[in-house]
């Protein structure tokens, strides 16, 4: 399955919504005589659960691709979407009319549940945007999980126990309050300058999945707008919202599926064909005093008597333990000086031939690399390490 948005579509969606948004404010009279409030907890439930289990679809999808990819862009989607699913869950249990809910559903609670929700959803969204990707060294998926879910309970434990406590947001009735009105304008802003970002990427990149994301951030920002002129969390404008932003999230789920989608493709074009290759192909990157091993393919591994699976996060030199610190040397040398190096090293009863060469991702020093058994080949002996120093 593959994106067939265009920009020509982008923009008429962007402008259906616009107008669809005026013609419901326009003709509000009229709609109101066939809109039925008493049904609404209902229609709220059947929305809600849709928008919650696309942010389920973008949490297990986005680990998924991150324990293959150990990609940082990821992980901070998977942990932004199990709390913005877990936040709406609760409101969704807790909004006026639903059974019981630890304490009687109201208002006020489930209202602090949707606005620390849209809150995350915002700030984190942009962060991703933003932040450029990299690879991560280690599996943090158990700790963002722990960490997520304890910010959940936190979150919570206030809002449900501490509600008489808590400010109003919205007074039934009367409408929504300035502290309402205030997060809601600080997420659209925020949802605004994320907009932005994501359709000069689009710019640069011509991926049909930012395109995807730009749209899905109008009907968020659309929404946004929205809640902060509704009289009644029954109302049609709070309908509207909740209809606007579940056809965001319909968006958010095309544009980030189909980015962790090309990445995983190009992981598996990578496993395909180079494992077949002879000899060995890495890519390692600068920690402290380390090259720690991030990729790493080829048939050489089965025969020096390693691994494959547990290669990736150890130290080049627990990979190559007998290189007595010749390949850290090199490594750090071609680092250092921005230059190739070609090389060999004795290794079980093996001679290796190394060749290497820096590279930059995402501001971090990188090594990339091959290997080639050339043990019986003749070979000119290269120069000495202290000789080229």
């Amino acid at each position: 399955m593959r994106s067939h948005l265009t920009e020509g579509k982008f923009l008429v969606y962007s402008t259906i919504a616009i107008i669809l948004l005026l013609a419901i404010h326009l003709f509000q009279q009229k709609i109101i005589t066939l809109y039925n409030p008493e049904n609404y907890v209902g229609f709220h439930f059947i929305l809600e659960v849709f928008s919650i289990s696309i942010s389920a679809a973008i949490f297990l999808n986005a680990i998924k691709t991150y324990g293959k990819t150990r990609s940082r862009r990821m992980l901070l989607l998977a942990f932004t979407f199990f709390i913005v699913g877990a936040l709406d869950t609760i409101h969704t249990l807790s909004f006026k009319g639903m059974p019981f809910f630890f304490t009687e559903s109201s208002v006020a609670k489930a209202t602090w549940f949707w606005v620390s929700a849209r809150v995350f959803q915002a700030l984190f969204i942009f962060l991703i945007l933003l932040l450029p990707d990299r690879t991560l060294n280690k599996d943090y998926r158990w700790p963002m999980f722990i960490f997520a879910t304890t910010l959940v309970l936190i979150i919570s434990f206030i809002f449900i126990f501490f509600e008489k406590n808590l400010p109003l947001l919205v007074i039934e009735g009367k409408g929504t309050t300035p502290l309402k009105n205030g997060f809601e304008y600080f997420v659209s802003f925020v949802q605004f300058v994320s907009l932005i970002i994501t359709l000069y990427q689009y710019y640069l990149e011509k991926s049909e999945a930012k395109l995807a994301i730009a749209l899905a951030l109008i009907y968020l920002l659309l929404t946004s707008l929205i809640f902060t002129v509704y009289q009644s969390v029954f109302d049609l404008d709070n309908f509207t919202g909740h209809l606007f932003k579940t056809i965001g999230f319909y968006y958010i789920l095309r544009g980030f599926y189909f980015i962790s989608s090309e990445q995983e493709l190009e992981n598996q074009k990578e496993q395909t064909i180079i494992p077949q290759l002879p000899g060995f192909v890495f890519k390692a990157i600068k920690s402290e005093s380390e090259f720690i091993l991030t990729y790493g393919e080829g048939n050489m591994t089965e025969h020096l008597g390693h691994d494959q699976k547990k290669l990736l996060g150890q130290p080049l030199a627990n990979v190559f333990p007998d290189s007595q610190g010749i390949l850290s040397d090199y490594c750090r040398l071609c680092i250092n000086r921005q230059e190739e190096r070609t090389f060999e090293i004795d290794l079980n009863d093996k001679v290796l031939l190394f060749s290497i060469k820096p590279f930059v991702e995402n501001d971090q020093d990188v090594i990339l690399g091959t290997i080639v058994d050339v043990t019986g080949m003749y070979q000119e002996p290269t120069s000495k390490l202290n000789a080229i120093i």
